[in-house]
């Protein structure tokens, strides 16, 4: 599978998936005022993504002292091609400073998801809530080989 970086591309060997991390941080302080991070994750077989968002929460729950989740919601990925997802709220300590972070899953294929999240030292402006949401809305899915194969048959 050829793979692209921000860097160049490679070219992965057959059954290589995807499950890495991109964080980008705000300014050259540590640690960072604002951070946002793209992951990857696949999902148990079967599992639905609202029963991995809540296998996740528990997860953190027991890793982050004081996790607390501030609210759940529906969210939408992409204005161009809108994927249905799930967003969190939620506060935590660390080393006896406050975080509070957001993340939204969402099914990019099947039994694969890929989770957006950002993580402040105070809790999230007006102006960095919308920058989440454009953000989210900026999104825009590669087609795959086969899609674009398929879609210039259609035509």
């Amino acid at each position: 599978m050829d793979y692209a970086l921000q860097e160049g591309s490679i070219v992965l060997p057959t059954g290589f998936q995807d499950r890495t991390v991109n964080m980008f941080v705000l300014g050259a302080s540590i640690p960072a005022p604002l951070s946002i991070t793209i992951s990857r994750d696949m999902l148990l077989p079967t599992e639905a993504l609202k029963a991995y968002v809540d296998r996740q929460i528990k997860m953190l729950a027991s890793k982050l002292r004081g996790y607390t989740v501030l609210g759940k919601k529906s969210v939408l990925l992409s204005t161009s091609a809108p994927i249905d997802g799930v967003q969190i709220d939620a506060y935590y300590m660390t080393d006896g400073r406050p975080f509070y972070q957001r993340q939204a899953a969402f099914l990019i294929e099947p039994g694969r998801a890929i989770i957006f999240s950002t993580t402040a030292q105070a809790d999230f402006s007006s102006e960095q809530n919308q920058d989440w949401i454009n953000l989210l809305a900026s999104f825009q899915p590669r087609q795959s080989d086969v899609t674009q194969t398929d879609v210039s048959e259609q035509e």
